[in-house]
């Protein structure tokens, strides 16, 4: 038999192997009794690690704990297994996040297929998150023909978190492996969530790899034949860029915003920089920067500066109201004039007519008679008798006051 036919049929064997732990529940390690199954040496071994470990952990101090751990285990070898695994589940109480970590991440790398099985069995809620991500990427590296198949049977019974992080999980450790081989099966899971998941990990990984430019270079040499998976991965290269690597980010910005392939590129932008604190007029007058161009980037555009300011008005309403209300004075510029639906809905919860004021001013006329219908009904629940009495006199449409009364 040749050596690929042999890596093959390793391979079909772990898959399945972990297909059947998972289903079972069978933890894959032998159980020991009081006297012990094992033989002689294996039993000795076992019990100078359990020894060992229990000195590692008996220090109550976590950064002890932790140290003790970090220096012990790289040197045991695959005959710990059982006494780490006991380990795990008679002191669970006890142990912190981080020597879980240490212990599972241990075991994974000797027998990753029955780790991963057990953690999404057995493992602590608390911890089970952070254990998933460790296990699977690790068998994911060693083996990912294994575990993408036994690991996505596991996922399709877990939580949405656990899903998320278990995807990208199995990508990062792919990555380490083959990354062409990675690309193929990223590209055959079609367009969804799953395959938007793995694209953002394979990006992040691609960043700490090679940097934030070549990951760029890989976006830009997508093939134009598939227009949907090269929008797919320009928004997910967007998003990890501007969660690792800012400049890179606002260069990608820069190149593509406004290109075939740039719809809903700068949304993710605007909204990671209000998130890491910058000044909200600053990101304010970058959009305004961007050129007009045609009709449709005109839209991109006014949906950008919409985007920009209610983001900024949920994390600080005060001083996005007060930007506002300084640029609103004398002549505003266009593109403050296009935000005022946006003020007016703001400004409803405690200053409805002030928020009337501006909603009238609107210049599209669906857009102002909706803005007016929501103030009025968010005007009506504090003061009902100044809202009837401006619905009385107003001139919105029979659609509008039937909204405006609902």
């Amino acid at each position: 038999m040749g050596h690929a036919m042999k890596k093959t049929t390793r391979t079909m064997v772990s898959a399945a192997l972990l297909a059947g732990l998972v289903s079972s529940g069978c933890d894959g390690v032998p159980e020991r009794d009081s006297v012990g199954s094992s033989t002689a040496a294996t039993g000795m071994q076992e019990a100078a690690s359990g020894d060992t470990l229990v000195d590692a952990l008996r220090d109550r101090d976590p950064y002890a704990r932790a140290r003790n751990l970090g220096e012990l285990l790289p040197t045991l070898d695959a005959s710990a297994v059982p006494e780490i695994k006991r380990t795990l589940e008679t002191l669970r109480l006890d142990l912190g996040a981080v020597e879980f970590e240490l212990l599972i991440r241990f075991w994974a790398t000797q027998e990753p297929a029955e780790a991963t099985a057990w953690t999404f069995k057995h493992a602590s809620p608390l911890y089970q998150l952070g254990a998933a991500r460790t296990v699977i990427e690790i068998w994911a590296e060693a083996d990912p023909a294994a575990a993408v198949i036994a690991v996505q049977q596991a996922l399709a019974e877990s939580n949405e978190e656990v899903v998320r992080v278990g995807q990208m999980a199995l990508v990062q450790g792919w990555f380490k492996n083959d990354r062409q081989s990675l690309e193929g099966y990223i590209y055959g899971l079609g367009s969804g969530l799953e395959r938007q998941r793995s694209i953002f990990g394979y990006a992040l990984s691609l960043i700490a790899a090679d940097g934030g430019e070549a990951t760029i270079h890989w976006a830009e040499a997508i093939p134009e034949s598939d227009a949907r998976y090269k929008l797919e991965a320009y928004r997910q290269v967007m998003s990890a860029l501007t969660w690792a690597d800012m400049t890179n980010a606002m260069r990608f910005c820069d190149e593509h915003c406004e290109g075939p392939y740039g719809q809903g590129l700068r949304p993710v932008l605007i909204r990671t920089r209000l998130r890491n604190g910058e000044d909200g007029g600053g990101v304010m007058e970058w959009v305004a920067s961007t050129p007009e161009g045609d009709k449709g980037q005109r839209s991109s555009r006014t949906h950008s500066l919409w985007v920009a300011y209610s983001t900024w008005a949920y994390r600080d309403r005060d001083a996005a109201l007060a930007w506002m209300r300084e640029k609103v004075q004398g002549a505003p510029e266009p593109w403050v004039v296009s935000l005022y639906g946006e003020f007016a809905r703001q400004l409803a919860a405690d200053s409805p007519e002030e928020a009337i004021h501006w909603g009238e001013q609107i210049e599209d006329e669906s857009e102002r008679e909706l803005t007016l219908a929501r103030v009025v009904k968010a005007w009506r629940a504090q003061d009902p008798e100044a809202a009837e009495a401006w619905l009385s006199q107003s001139s919105l449409s029979a659609q509008s006051l039937e909204r405006a009364n609902d």
